[in-house]
């Protein structure tokens, strides 16, 4: 049986171990497959109203900075793990289903994380809408980090290395088909 191939694999990360769990685990899969990973961290942050202060838009600039910062970190950290994996980053401050949704259009796969537990642990609205909504496969990874230590070794075919197809690009004006 041989595997399908995977292109270009997405991966929703916040701030939480779940979330870095999730991106160990797809990051490792991406080097694996020799597919690109594409990492979301969506900002869930209220707009200011047209007549708030400035104060609150800067503190809203200042909170997006920091969140740039700590996806950067992240990603960094998986750059340097898998020198040579192909990592596109985004933030957005748009509501998290529908940018996870949105960027996986184009993907092979979905990874999103998932808080350890027995039967009684509930699945969470972006989880159960990403089940519900994505119109590709979708791991969930239960845990932390600690449960995605180990990388997988890169797959060898005997071929050599077959050729990528184009990926595709989703236009900046299409929206989501759902919401």
């Amino acid at each position: 049986m041989s595997e399908e191939r995977v292109e270009r694999i997405v991966v929703g990360v916040d701030h939480r171990a779940e979330s870095r769990g999730a991106l160990a685990w797809a990051a490792a899969e991406a080097f694996r497959r020799g597919a690109d990973l594409v990492v979301v961290h969506a900002l869930e942050a209220p707009s200011p109203a047209p007549y708030a202060p400035v104060a609150r838009r800067a503190e809203a600039e200042r909170r997006r900075a920091r969140e740039r910062a700590a996806l950067d970190r992240a990603v960094s950290a998986i750059e340097q793990r898998y020198p040579g994996l192909a990592v596109d980053r985004h933030l957005s401050g748009d509501n998290p289903v529908r940018d996870l949704l949105w960027h996986c259009e184009a993907a092979d796969l979905l990874v999103v994380g998932s808080a350890p537990g027995g039967p009684e642990t509930h699945l969470g609205p972006l989880l159960l809408a990403c089940l519900r909504h994505a119109h590709c496969p979708i791991v969930v990874v239960n845990g932390g980090e600690e449960s995605c230590d180990r990388p997988l070794p890169r797959p060898r075919t005997p071929y050599g290395d077959t050729p990528r197809r184009p990926r595709a690009e989703i236009p900046a004006t299409r929206g989501p088909r759902f919401l």
